[in-house]
């Protein structure tokens, strides 16, 4: 190869990489990782209120790996502390109000780029109802904020969907 060809195909190479430096990542690359809760608020027509009637502050951590499997937990406040000892000897229906505030389940995910959606395929949930359901939401990620946005749903007397923010974490 003499040294113009040479220089001409390093400069197609240099080319090709540039523009391939400069494609955006894609949603599921932005994705991954490990997610903060933030807010978690159900909309209603004009009001606000806070998610599944949780009471605030609401916690909760949300996983994406590499490998397509995804996890997510959610708490609203418990109602005080207490000790294992204590918590076993209350009275099942006691215990409830405890585990109300819980929520959590795990399975695979794939995002549809297009569309800006993330599937959640649901192996097991705390919700015996939810497992093997198909749980579809809006993505949007600006900067290190994740909003989830359920389906609007028709309650009766407006529209209704979910909201939940996160902050990457890791």
């Amino acid at each position: 190869m003499d040294r113009r060809s040479f220089v001409f195909s390093s400069m197609g190479v240099a080319a090709t990489g540039a523009l391939a430096a400069a494609e955006p990542p894609s949603l599921r690359s932005r994705l991954l990782g490990v997610w903060s809760l933030t807010e978690a608020v159900t909309v209603r027509g004009n009001d606000t209120v806070p998610w599944f009637g949780r009471r605030p502050p609401i916690t909760g951590n949300l996983i994406y790996t590499e490998n397509g499997w995804m996890s997510v937990h959610i708490s609203g406040a418990l109602p005080g502390a207490i000790s294992r000892a204590d918590f076993i000897k209350l009275p099942a229906a006691e215990r409830v109000g405890w585990l109300d505030e819980y929520y959590a389940y795990y399975g695979t995910f794939e995002i549809d780029e297009s569309a800006r959606v993330v599937t959640h395929h649901i192996v097991n949930s705390l919700l015996p109802y939810e497992t093997a359901a198909i749980l579809k939401r809006d993505v949007s990620i600006q900067g290190n904020t994740l909003t989830l946005l359920t389906p609007p749903r028709d309650d009766g007397s407006s529209k209704t969907f979910n909201r939940l923010v996160w902050e990457k974490a890791a």
